[in-house]
C-alpha cells in the first residue's frame, strides 16, 4: 500500500480542528512537513514525508529534537491509529 501523506495530514489537522488541540505547521522546500503539537502539557512533533509519517515525544528527559522520530508509520490507518492511541 502506498502512503498518501496529503491524506494524513488532512486527516490529522481535521482530528486535531475537532479537539481543540493547539498545533502549528512547517512546510518545508523538500515537500516534508512537520506539525508541532502541544496536547495535556505535553509538546509533540508529527512529520509527514512522502512514504511515511513519524510522531516523536519531546521532552527533557528523552533525547529531545531529533530528525528520526520517535515512530514511523507507513500507512495512514497505522498513522490515525498510532496518534490516537499516544495523543489523544
Amino acid at each position: 500500500m502506498i502512503f498518501n501523506s496529503q491524506e494524513a495530514f488532512n486527516k490529522l489537522i481535521t482530528e486535531l480542528n475537532q479537539r481543540a488541540i493547539k498545533y502549528l505547521i512547517h512546510e518545508f522546500n523538500s515537500g516534508a512537513i512537520m506539525i508541532d503539537i502541544w496536547h495535556k502539557d505535553l509538546f509533540y512533533v508529527v512529520q509527514i514525508e512522502k512514504d511515511f509519517a513519524g510522531l516523536s515525544l519531546i521532552d527533557e528527559i528523552g533525547s529531545g529534537f531529533d530528525t528520526m522520530p520517535d515512530a514511523k508509520f507507513f500507512t495512514v490507518d497505522d498513522f490515525l491509529f498510532g496518534l490516537r492511541n499516544v495523543i489523544f
